[in-house]
């Protein structure tokens, strides 16, 4: 019998579904899957024990981390992926995956959050190499999804300095930046924030981030170049 996400989460993705249709034929209006924040109060379960809930088969539970991180995955597909549909369908498959492999998450290998992040890139990189092989990425797919990325704060996800150099030595290269492009880079590649989250989060204007992601991306080609 197969594996199907509770109504909280389906609903989630219709909603959003909903709203891209909507959208259409405005290209400026690219958001994350939810309208929601990740801020959560103090009295709410850890992720830990949501995990915990999720390999006891509570759905209530996959629904609570559903919420919580939803807008990250949804965010790393569409940059990945560059096309919205696709990254609907990659945010069930990974939360699937979650109600799956729960029982082999381990806390010593990283925080759930970055652990849903190394799932969703694993899986969204995996998809676009198959959609590619498809003929999917077609001129005119090509040339509408770069006229999205132009007009939001989704900066492309540069897959070629990571498959180049492998995580370990990109983090090495991270180290020669600067503080601020340093974070802006970890917080966009790697926990998935737009360049105007990350100005909120950083108490900076959005110019200021543009530069200091465009700046620290020029150094980590360079630096790959030099290797």
């Amino acid at each position: 019998m197969a594996v199907v996400l509770g109504d909280q989460q389906q609903r989630a993705i219709v909603e959003r579904k909903e709203r891209t249709a909507q959208r259409s034929e405005d290209p400026e209006l690219v958001i994350g899957p939810l309208d929601r924040t990740e801020v959560k109060p103090t009295d709410e379960p850890s992720d830990g024990s949501l995990i915990a809930r999720i390999c006891a088969d509570d759905s209530d539970a996959l629904g609570l981390l559903f919420s919580r991180y939803a807008r990250l995955v949804w965010t790393i597909a569409r940059r990945i992926l560059r096309n919205n549909e696709e990254a609907d369908d990659l945010l069930q498959d990974v939360f699937l995956l979650v109600r799956r492999r729960a029982s082999a998450f381990d806390p010593s290998k990283g925080s759930v959050r970055s652990l849903l992040v190394q799932m969703c890139y694993q899986r969204a990189f995996s998809k676009r190499r198959d959609l590619a092989r498809r003929n999917f990425y077609s001129d005119r797919d090509v040339t509408g999804n770069t006229v999205v990325a132009s007009c939001s704060s989704f900066p492309p996800y540069d897959e070629g300095l990571e498959a180049r150099v492998g995580r370990a030595t990109l983090k090495k290269a991270l180290e020669e930046l600067s503080a601020e492009q340093r974070e802006t880079i970890n917080l966009c590649f790697f926990e998935g924030y737009t360049l105007e989250e990350i100005a909120v989060r950083l108490g900076l204007s959005y110019g200021n981030v543009r530069h200091h992601y465009y700046r620290g991306l020029a150094k980590l080609r360079k630096h790959v170049a030099r290797d």
